[in-house]
């Protein structure tokens, strides 16, 4: 596979149900917080009142309308959309390919469409061409994964439109002629292609199997590994993903099989695999079931962490390392005996095809080491394809550019930007014999530089527009502006805040004032949890399920948008109470600035960061007025006995924070932490959100438990939804159920109409049962044991 947008893979990607529970542990993953030097304290721009007055108050369903820079991964990623990395440049250089979606709420699609850009045109007259467009009534991607063939001619890309499956699709750039390459039964989830295109590797999903059959009936189902959620839904979903190579000349398949000799599995919406230049050869990413025993020699925290974990034999890891197979053979062989860092990892074949380079990788521990600090994280290497022989490329890990064959150099750059900055030093390494020696940031004759730069350009209130800039000459132009019509509506001024978070760690986040904000006034205040860029425009915040900033800063409401602080406290006991101390640091430091009505107050959690709200809610001094938990990681009890079998390595991680397993004495532990043990200490209503048929019974226990005790509680259900919503349909449910239980616990707003008079009525009947409730209805049931 072609690297078009160098986009790290992130273990925080996740999709069906085995994304969501996998996603409940690694969505965490998404943290920010930068350090900062002091604590200072700044005051809104004041609104134009002149300006404003023509300006058309937010809906959610702009947000829903807004276009956004769509391409590899960018579902999951921060505020589902791309930053950087998204334009796909052709081999020769002379042409880039974007993708665009926006959401449709007429149809209950999201709508794609790939452009194309001459660099040639880029600062006198770009014109983007309009290639293809496409749309999604799924919870999928209407277009992904586009991939050049080497004539700088051809894309290739997954598509698909409503009612069908995702398949691979060809097309000619030149006619704009797409040309459907496989019908395959079920949805592609990611290929690759040799160079030419002849040869395609695609991983695609399984046949989910029906749960009652005719021998079920007969003889009863025997109960194992599987998930309660498959039980409940009828059916049998496997994650595990099958290889299937495909020859686009002949159009004959066959299924890829390979030895077991890689002790690893394909799982899941995100399989890394990369076919070489010439179709000979597969490298693959796989999740481990059996972890070697010397891997316990590392030192770098979180696969400490991971390898740490009391797993039941052959159960997943979560521990990745990479494979080579034989395409014709079937024959496979350990490329790298190493594990895969958590941080990410990329692929990229040299010119030759002889050899790949690998980032995000640990050295093998088997080999002499003279530098006990190699234990501590991972490199760059090439490994040769004829004797699995590797060589380290610098110092550290870094990301790739460039592999420059007549030059046999390598471009990479650092992960990290420079202090104050968006840039990342290039470093080039070059060839020789056996080894890689480093030529410096530039060497003569060589620029590492792209020909042009593409990114969206935007800050904390500015909108993204895609622009271009020559690293040459410095001249820069705007292609497209996304969103103009974001500049008629009234929104609310985002700033960034430092303040101190537990352990005395500096933290940004970011404070959304609410629209007509008047210097003097308190108001209403909404935590919005999971991360912070103090660098991009999120109109919601970090995902789509549930957070709703702007629509709350409409609504008269101000906005806190919190980072993860995952430190080494991280999948421990200590990971809640410090994220709790983090939040309570950030209320006060509000507080302060003079803006905070303390008595009106509401938190929102989503997947891990829903246990944070649920540890506030039973364990914080600070009292929330309203909360709103979506599709939530509790670290509870129900939700560990519904992963153990089938999700075993969640389970683990809820034994890891809540300090033991629930039996024994152990239970002692859990009784001071899960959620579902303490909602009689809860006085806060709560609306819980599933977004998903398969994580309907992970939130019943907060569910059932709260209307036992005759708290306020709200379920709200999405049955064809995913972890983090796509559909137009579900994302308006979510985010304005969001907006209206916020506004009615804590401003007494009621947004009446012949679709709202029902809710209403119900959440005022919670409202009138609140005020006549003891806080805990069934002490008196209690007797001594």
């Amino acid at each position: 596979m072609f690297l078009c947008s160098r986009a790290l893979e992130k273990y925080r990607r996740i999709g069906r149900p085995a994304g969501i529970l996998a996603g409940f542990a690694l969505l965490a993953l998404h943290s920010s917080g930068t350090p900062v030097e002091s604590q200072t304290r700044r005051v809104p721009n004041q609104p134009n009142e002149d300006a404003n007055s023509a300006r058309r108050r937010f809906s959610q369903e702009d947000s829903i309308g807004m276009v956004r820079i769509a391409g590899p991964g960018a579902i999951s990623e921060y505020a589902g959309t791309l930053t950087k990395d998204f334009a796909c440049f052709s081999p020769d250089g002379n042409k880039f390919a974007i993708i665009l979606k926006k959401g449709n709420l007429e149809t209950n699609t999201n709508d794609y469409t790939v452009f194309l850009f001459e660099v040639k045109d880029l600062f006198s007259h770009p014109q983007p061409r309009k290639l293809i467009s496409m749309s999604s009534s799924s919870n999928r991607e209407g277009i992904k994964d586009v991939e050049w063939l080497s004539d700088s001619t051809t894309l290739l890309f997954l598509g698909q439109n409503p009612g069908e499956t995702m398949q691979l699709y060809a097309l000619d750039t030149r006619s704009g002629i797409a040309r459907k390459l496989t019908h395959h039964a079920t949805n592609l989830i990611a290929f690759s292609a040799d160079s030419r295109g002849q040869r395609v590797v695609y991983a695609a999903e399984k046949v989910a199997e029906p749960v009652v059959s005719s021998g079920t009936q007969r003889d009863g189902l025997v109960i194992g590994n599987q998930s309660l959620a498959d039980l409940l839904g009828g059916t049998a979903i496997d994650n595990a993903r099958d290889l299937i190579v495909l020859d686009t000349t002949t159009e004959r398949e066959r299924p890829l099989t390979f030895s077991n000799a890689l002790h690893g599995q394909l799982w899941g919406d995100a399989p890394m695999f990369s076919l070489s230049p010439d179709g000979k050869q597969l490298v693959v990413k796989l999740n481990l079931r059996d972890v070697p025993s010397s891997w316990h020699a590392y030192r770098e925290s979180s696969l400490v962490r991971t390898l740490q974990r009391q797993l039941p034999q052959g159960a997943l890891a979560w521990v990745f390392r990479y494979g080579v197979i034989d395409i014709d053979s079937g024959r496979a062989r350990i490329l790298l005996d190493s594990p895969v860092a958590r941080s990410g990892s990329e692929v990229a074949w040299s010119p030759d095809g002889k050899s790949i380079l690998l980032t995000g990788v640990f050295l093998p521990v088997d080999q002499p080491q003279e530098n006990p600090e190699i234990l501590l994280h991972p490199f760059v290497v090439e490994v040769d394809l004829a004797d699995l022989e590797y060589r380290r490329i610098g110092d550290k890990d870094m990301r790739y550019l460039h592999w420059d064959a007549n030059e046999n150099m390598v471009a990479l750059e650092s992960k990290e930007a420079v202090s104050g900055s968006s840039i990342r030093s290039r470093r080039t390494f070059r060839k020789r014999q056996d080894h890689w020696d480093e030529e410096g940031s530039d060497p003569m004759g060589w620029n590492t530089e792209p020909q042009v730069h593409v990114i969206a350009e935007q800050d904390l209130n500015t909108p993204p527009r895609v622009a271009v800039s020559d690293p040459k000459t410095g001249q820069k132009a705007v292609l497209m502006d996304l969103d103009p019509q974001l500049a008629n509506l009234e929104l609310g001024r985002v700033e960034e805040i430092e303040f101190r978070g537990a352990g005395a760690a500096d933290v940004h986040a970011g404070l959304y004032f609410p629209v007509g904000y008047k210097p003097g006034n308190k108001y209403p205040l909404v935590v919005q949890t999971h991360g912070f860029d103090p660098h991009a425009f999120w109109i919601d915040g970090s995902f789509t399920t549930a957070f709703a900033a702007q629509g709350l800063a409409s609504e008269g409401m101000a906005v806190l948008q919190i980072p993860d602080r995952h430190d080494a406290s991280y999948e421990t006991p200590e990971e809640a109470p410090r994220m709790m101390e983090t939040i309570e640091n950030a209320i006060d430091y509000v507080d302060r600035m003079g803006i905070l009505d303390r008595e009106r107050m509401a938190i929102i959690g989503f997947s891990r960061t829903g246990l944070y709200a649920y540890y506030m809610l039973t364990h914080s001094k600070v009292h929330f007025r309203a909360a709103v938990i979506a599709d939530a990681s509790d670290g509870g009890y129900s939700q560990y006995l519904q992963f153990l079998d089938a999700y075993p390595f969640t389970a683990s991680d809820s034994e890891s924070i809540n300090g033991a397993a629930p039996f024994g004495s152990g239970l002692l532990y859990w009784l001071r932490r899960s959620p579902e043990f303490l909602l009689d200490t809860v006085d806060t209503p709560v609306m819980i959100q599933v977004a998903s048929h398969e994580s309907l019974s992970m939130q019943w226990a907060e569910f059932k438990g709260l209307r036992r005790l005759g708290k306020p509680v709200e379920l709200l259900y999405f049955p064809t939804g995913t972890h983090i919503l796509e559909k137009p349909w579900d994302r308006l449910s979510s985010q304005q159920g969001t907006i209206d239980w916020c506004a009615f616990w804590l401003e007494n707003k009621e947004r009446l109409n012949s679709s709202t008079a029902g809710k209403y009525s119900r959440w005022r009947t919670l409202r009138d049962s609140q005020t006549k409730t003891s806080p805990n209805p069934l002490a008196s049931q209690a007797t001594a044991p």
